[in-house]
């Protein structure tokens, strides 16, 4: 499924936070608007003086385009806004199970009318989403105007939003916040391999996170998705090259290797979601070991395991607990007790953990990192009096201005115009 403007908007506002780009002023509106959305689900009455700082602080969405925002929330159903003529309060009306990103597309189909610059920033991430591209089959696909197509590169690259490499005398185009290990290896499996086997590679191991690389290759195949030739290979060398960087976890006397899609950009997963993505990675490992590799008896439902972990607290005792398990004790995730001639795997029922286990059993039913965006400092930071954020706003560097990214176009027609 094409990723949603909406959603492109939110990574493009994350990589442009620090940069003045005119352009893509209204691609930016609803960037702002997603991302503060989908921090503010779920959350209570906002004094409107907090909501401005912490907006500022953290997302780079500055006091003075917040009206407009609230007003694009406002009208997709998102917010209701206490007080006039001036807002006092924020109170947020997202339904928890409702998808932000859907909602506040079908407002910006309607009601935002984005320019050339705009659509073919859109079509580019779109492109760069799933796989590296070739530079010249994207510009080709989209039949872009040539100055128009440079520019919004310039602007990528310029930010850290889409960067360039040459690979066996290709140009290869790369997002970094849907890819952030070894680029130019990747680059080189685009242009040896092309960006549809990549993309179909990576589908295939969404589908079934976690599978062990040794029965990737013994079998040629991915949860119940066979693999060609040429998908094993990107598999191998996704694996070799660490682009994919397939947890290790040792049983006893032996290793084993579990693949995971790439581990997205910061934009995608948030710094202070790491170690929870580790600690699912790690979980799902268990499980799969347990699933497809057990000594005497597999686990038939790996996310009912985990549901009842999260649930009850524990995993009921087995003989092989002591090797499946291991990891999980070693990142803290929880404990083993004996019980009869096995043991129970007990849950350290931390808010990191239960996170984690969240993330594992969406992880092994989607395949997808939803939720993984959010950062809980400054959903916490939305909690606190206007006192705490000016106490916050100190105790931080001030945010630098904006970065203008030249365009000389723009200059050479301002120049003309003087010039009259």
């Amino acid at each position: 499924m094409p990723q949603l403007t909406s959603e492109i908007a939110f990574d493009l506002h994350s990589g442009l936070t620090d940069f003045d780009v005119p352009e893509l002023a209204e691609l930016r509106m609803i960037g702002m608007a997603a991302t503060l959305a989908i921090h503010i689900k779920g959350l209570a009455s906002i004094p409107i003086e907090v909501l401005r700082g912490v907006c500022n602080i953290y997302w780079g969405i500055p006091s003075f385009a917040l009206e407009k925002v609230l007003e694009i929330l406002r009208d997709a159903g998102f917010v209701r806004l206490v007080g006039s003529p001036r807002v006092e309060r924020v109170i947020p009306e997202i339904p928890i199970f409702e998808t932000v990103y859907g909602t506040l597309d079908s407002y910006a189909q309607s009601e935002i009318h984005l320019n050339e610059h705009e659509e073919t920033a859109i079509s580019i991430l779109r492109h760069l989403h799933d796989a590296p591209r070739n530079r010249d089959t994207v510009f080709n696909d989209l039949g872009a105007d040539k100055q128009v197509f440079a520019r919004t590169l310039q602007i990528g690259k310029r930010s850290g939003i889409i960067s360039e490499h040459t690979a066996r005398g290709r140009p290869i185009l790369i997002s970094p916040f849907y890819f952030t290990d070894n680029l130019d290896g990747l680059a080189d499996l685009a242009a040896s391999h092309g960006a549809t086997t990549i993309a179909e590679t990576l589908k295939r191991v969404k589908s079934a996170q976690g599978w062990p690389l040794s029965l990737v290759r013994k079998r040629k195949e991915i949860g119940h998705s066979s693999l060609s030739t040429d998908q094993l290979a990107v598999v191998e060398k996704l694996a070799a090259e660490g682009i994919i960087k397939p947890p290790t976890v040792t049983f006893g006397a032996s290793a084993e290797s579990f693949v995971f899609t790439p581990q997205p950009g910061p934009t995608r997963l948030n710094a202070s979601k790491k170690q929870i993505y580790e600690r699912a990675m790690a979980l799902i490992s268990a499980v799969r070991k347990g699933q497809l590799m057990a000594t005497r008896y597999p686990i038939r439902f790996p996310v009912t395991l985990l549901s009842r972990l999260r649930d009850r607290g524990y995993v009921a005792a087995n003989s092989e607990a002591q090797l499946q398990y291991a990891n999980l004790v070693t990142l803290l995730v929880g404990k083993l007790r004996p019980s009869g001639t096995g043991h129970i795997f007990e849950l350290n029922k931390t808010p990191e953990n239960l996170e984690a286990l969240n993330l594992a059993i969406r992880l092994l039913r989607t395949g997808d990192l939803s939720g993984a965006e959010i950062d809980d400092d400054a959903r916490l930071a939305l909690t606190k009096d206007e006192r705490y954020i000016q106490s916050l706003q100190a105790s931080r560097d001030l945010r630098k201005a904006p970065i203008s990214i030249r365009s000389e176009e723009i200059e050479h027609e301002f120049q003309l115009l003087l010039n009259i």
